[in-house]
């Protein structure tokens, strides 16, 4: 099981960024963004580990080099390269195979440790913070498993990013329907929103969803 760091005295609010790729930019941006937040990240891929902590020096930031899954438990991960590039990005990696269509194949494959989202929640320390400030879950076909789990937390996480358009993409991948992962957080309290807080205009899609409580925190309303 994973611990936790010291978070400094002065972190009034914490974020979750799974799935960083190798240039983090949410991390990087929620860093940027104020002195009293912490950020907490899961990246599988060793290199792009290397690349986030050679960028990202700071207290209020902690990686993870492991996944989160929708078990605690190891298990198999693609780590992919751009077919006709030499571009550095390894963000389509996956517990899922690339499609035959994908620009993306496999590297290769390693064992990795996972971690659940309720898990990892469950190590919060609820009398000091109300509630988790944002969740961003890019997890190239895995968002809704993870999201499901930690459905018990709901309440204390009021804002929600995460991808779902990654079915023509991935072999096998579970998020094959946006509008069920739609429905799921509509019936659990969330409403879906543009990321500068408008509805979303029935029949528009985009790559990511956004989703916020209909009940805000006190401290977000």
């Amino acid at each position: 099981m994973i611990e936790l760091p010291e978070i400094p005295d002065s972190i009034k609010r914490i974020r979750i960024d799974i799935g960083l790729s190798f240039d983090a930019p949410h991390a990087k941006d929620w860093i940027s963004e104020g002195d009293d937040i912490f950020v907490f990240g899961f990246e599988p891929v060793p290199e792009n580990c290397k690349y986030i902590l050679d960028e990202i020096k700071s207290d209020r930031f902690h990686l993870y080099e492991c996944a989160v899954s929708d078990t605690n438990e190891n298990r198999k991960f693609n780590v992919t390269k751009h077919n006709t590039s030499i571009e550095k990005d390894r963000g389509h990696s996956s517990f899922y195979e690339p499609s035959d269509s994908s620009p993306f194949s496999i590297d290769y494959s390693l064992d990795v440790r996972c971690i659940t989202l309720s898990s990892f929640l469950d190590l919060i320390d609820w009398d000091r913070f109300e509630y988790i400030d944002y969740v961003k879950i890019d997890a190239q076909g895995h968002d809704f498993k993870i999201i499901k789990i930690a459905r018990p937390y709901f309440d204390r996480l009021p804002r929600i990013k995460l991808e779902s358009t990654t079915q023509a993409a991935y072999k096998n991948s579970p998020d094959s329907d946006k509008f069920e992962i739609a429905n799921f957080m509509s019936e659990n309290g969330y409403t879906r929103l543009y990321r500068n807080g408008a509805s979303v205009p029935e029949g528009a899609e985009t790559v990511d969803h956004f989703y916020e409580r209909r009940i805000l925190p006190a401290g977000l309303r």
